[in-house]
Parts: structure tokens; C-alpha cells; sequence
């Protein structure tokens, strides 16, 4: 019993020391719970005590949905909102008032509520319509005369636009919304993922050619990251939608150097990454499917474009690289001459297969390097970690060149679609440009600070 207890006190003081970081989801996640609660009990103070409204919960309702996450979204929503319910009263308006309160007159409130509710330009309000239009109903239907009818329908608009204004009037006064560091996240969530899935990969590519159970579940993995990558851009939508509207005045002067520019070409070449090492996924299993079925297409060594149809090569410069060649390590020794990992699992198809994938393991495993100094992007020490970027860019590019170098020496054909080098080599060169673009651009950063406004 006592150790239960024990544990309940440890986690909410878990609990409490994340309240104490200001960018933590319990801390944002109980100001929304306080801010809302405010905006309602204010919104029902006004339309209960001071209006004496026949229904007054229509304001805190309206108030609570329009505590937005942003600021921006507040203003935004409680328009569309408020157009919805005006559109859903009206429809109840014209038609209850000239054909009276029957079944008829409710099917053609809701057929023209339902129509209306499509517009565009209602967004995710426009079900509010049929919603207004249903509840102006029953209230009058319970009106016992024609001016208790008008009255009450407009209490309806009323009370909406009380609870709207409450609720972003809470929302802009009371410690409004700032999430530029939701971009950052994104990157990296999508930096740790690359890093995960690699660092996953080079022990067993170091000691030879993979089982055909292993390779799958690598392909597998890098075919889950879709939802992860939608966060991540929803992330950056949010971040570069806190600053708009938003009265804090020092929220633009909060970012010290990435600009949302910057943001977005680090995440979308993190994408490409992505996108890129699915492609050496897809290639090591590919070897393996084509042992047990030796008539299956073979399309997939050639196919090295992403799921968008990206060819995996926009936005970096474009150039080959450059970088001095390694001092140590012959051309035929794929990164490793001492062979200090033990014997190699020979392929009996190809046994230069497995030297290759050793010399390959060393190139991933410099990317490794490279994404877990962006799995820890801070925009406070964005200097240094740019350096740091730099640095392992350089490296990997140099592993790279000692892949294409040595492959040169064993005669490993590129062209073959039957094998996997022109896939693996072609990606690796991809891979290297992602990177070294990504630390250009983090570099440009941390020497320039944020232009205001981007």
C-alpha cells in the first residue's frame, strides 16, 4: 500500500516539475484549462446575471471554443462562428416565422441549414449552422407569440457574440498562445527518427550482409513516419501562426536567429533524409525478396524518388561536395582495414556484398552523427551546434567519397538493376547533400539574427 502511495506522490511531482517549464504540455495544457474556465464563468456571469437570458449557456459554450490555440485562430473562429449561428438563426427566421412550427418547416430548416453549412468559408464552423438552426427552433416553438419569437431567436445571436468576444478577449489578454518552439520540436522529433532508425542499422550492416527478418523490419519502420511528418509540419504551421496577432511585444523578438524560412528547409530536408534512407531500406530488402522469388520485378533498385514524387534532391544545392579525401584507409577497405568487427557474413551470390555493406555502415553511421546534433536543435546554442553540424558534415561527406572510391576498385556495377550499389551509392550522395545543405543553411542563421516578421 505504502509503495503505491509513494508512487502516486512521485508522479505528481513529475507532474508539477514540468508545470515548471514554460514550453512543457502540462503547463500549456492547464493555463487552456484555467483560461477557459475564466472565459465561461465570465460569459455566464454576463448572459445569467446581468442579461437574465432564457438560455444563457449559449455564451460560456461560445466562449469555450473560442480559446483557440493561437491568437491568431481565436479571432479567425469566432467569426466563422459567429457567421454560422447568424446563418443557422436566420434560415430558423425566414422559414419557421412564414410556415409555422411543423415537421414541415423542420425539414426545410434543416435541408437549407445543411446546404448552407458547405460553404467554404464557414471552415470547421460550417456544422455549426444546422446546430444553430436546430436549437433556434426549439426555442421557437416554445414562444407563445410573435415578438417572444423574434426576441428569443435574437438572444441566440445575442449570447454567441457575448461568449466569442469573452473568450478572445481572454485568449489576446491572458497569457496569449506563443508556439514558435513547436517548429523547432518538429525538427526534432523528425531528427531523432532518422537517427533512431540508422543507429539501428550500422551494428548490423558493420558485421555483414543483414538476415532478410532484419531488412524488412527496417523498410517497415521507414514507411511508418508519414504521421510523424505531419505533425512536424503542423508543428511549423502553428509556430509561424502564434506571432500573428499576437500582443506580446517581445514575442518577435523572442527568436534570436532562426527565422520560419530557416525552420522550414531544415524540416523539409529532414523529409528528403527520410525519404532517402527509405530508399536504402527498400534496396537491402529488395536483395532478399529477389533470393526467394528470382522472377519479381526488379523495378525497385531503380525507383529512388520519395512517396511525393520528390526526386529527393530539392532544395540542397545541387553540387557534388567537396572535402579532402581520408589520409588513412586504403581504396579497398571500405572505411574499416583492420577488420576489428570480427568476420563478415559472406553473401554466397556476391562476396564483395558484405565488404561493401561494412564500408556503407560507416557512411550511416557519420549521418547518425549528423541528425543526433539536430535532435537537440536549440535555438540558444544554435552556434555552436552549428559548427558542430558543419563538422560531422564534412565527415560523412568523406565517407561517402570512400564509398564511390572503392566501389570504383571492386568493379561494383551501378547500372545493374539487379544489385543494389547504384541505389545505395546514389542515396549516400543524397544523403551527404541533405546534410551539408542543412548546415549551410543553420549556419547562415547563426550568423545573420531574425529578420522581424519571417
Amino acid at each position: 500500500m505504502g509503495t503505491r502511495v509513494r508512487e502516486k506522490w512521485e508522479r505528481v511531482a513529475e507532474w508539477g516539475g514540468r508545470l515548471r517549464h514554460p514550453e512543457s504540455g502540462a503547463r500549456r495544457s492547464l493555463l487552456l484549462i484555467l483560461k477557459s474556465a475564466l472565459a465561461a464563468t465570465v460569459s455566464w456571469f454576463i448572459s445569467y446575471e446581468l442579461i437574465d437570458a432564457t438560455s444563457p449557456a449559449f455564451a460560456p459554450f461560445s466562449a469555450v471554443l473560442m480559446v483557440q490555440v493561437t491568437v491568431y485562430q481565436s479571432v479567425i473562429q469566432s467569426l466563422r462562428y459567429v457567421g454560422a449561428v447568424a446563418a443557422g438563426v436566420a434560415v430558423q427566421a425566414v422559414l419557421g416565422l412564414s410556415a409555422g412550427p411543423d415537421l414541415i418547416s423542420f425539414a426545410l430548416v434543416a435541408l437549407a441549414a445543411l446546404v448552407i453549412s458547405r460553404w467554404r468559408v464557414l471552415g470547421h464552423q460550417g456544422p455549426q449552422v444546422a446546430t444553430a438552426a436546430f436549437f433556434a427552433f426549439a426555442t421557437y416553438t416554445s414562444a407563445t407569440s410573435n415578438s417572444d419569437q423574434v426576441r428569443e431567436l435574437g438572444q441566440i445571436v445575442l449570447l454567441v457574440l457575448i461568449g466569442s468576444a469573452v473568450g478572445v478577449a481572454v485568449n489576446v489578454l491572458i497569457a496569449p498562445p506563443l508556439r514558435y518552439r513547436s517548429a523547432e520540436y518538429g525538427i526534432r522529433a523528425l531528427a531523432q527518427e532518422i537517427h533512431d532508425l540508422l543507429d539501428a542499422m550500422t551494428p548490423e550492416l558493420g558485421e555483414g550482409a543483414p538476415g532478410a527478418d532484419t531488412t524488412k523490419g527496417w523498410r517497415d519502420r521507414a514507411s511508418r513516419t508519414g504521421s510523424l511528418i505531419t505533425q512536424s509540419r503542423e508543428g511549423l504551421r502553428t509556430a509561424r501562426e502564434s506571432l500573428r496577432l499576437n500582443p506580446r511585444p517581445w514575442a518577435r523578438r523572442r527568436r534570436r536567429h532562426l527565422t520560419f524560412q530557416a525552420y522550414e528547409q531544415t524540416m523539409e530536408a529532414l523529409v528528403r533524409m527520410i525519404s532517402q534512407v527509405a530508399a536504402i531500406t527498400r534496396s537491402l530488402d529488395q536483395r532478399h525478396r529477389e533470393d526467394e522469388d528470382p522472377d519479381s520485378d526488379t523495378d525497385t533498385f531503380e525507383d529512388t524518388e520519395d512517396s511525393d514524387g520528390s526526386d529527393g534532391s530539392d532544395g540542397s544545392d545541387g553540387s557534388d561536395g567537396s572535402g579532402a579525401p581520408r589520409e588513412s584507409g586504403g581504396s579497398g577497405d571500405f572505411g574499416d582495414p583492420e577488420a576489428s568487427r570480427g568476420p563478415v557474413a559472406e553473401d554466397p551470390r556476391d562476396p564483395e556484398y558484405a565488404p561493401f555493406l561494412r564500408g556503407y555502415s560507416t557512411f550511416l553511421s557519420s549521418v547518425a552523427d549528423f541528425t543526433e546534433v539536430l535532435a537537440t536543435l536549440d535555438e540558444d546554442h544554435l552556434r555552436e551546434q552549428a559548427d558542430r553540424l558543419g563538422e560531422a558534415a564534412g565527415h560523412l561527406e568523406e565517407c561517402r567519397r570512400e564509398i564511390a572510391r572503392t566501389t570504383d576498385d571492386h568493379g561494383l556495377s551501378l547500372t545493374d538493376p539487379t544489385e543494389p550499389y547504384g541505389v545505395l551509392v546514389v542515396e549516400a550522395t543524397r544523403l551527404s547533400e541533405e546534410c551539408r545543405y542543412t548546415a549551410e543553411v543553420l549556419s547562415h542563421s547563426a550568423d545573420e539574427p531574425a529578420a522581424e516578421g519571417r
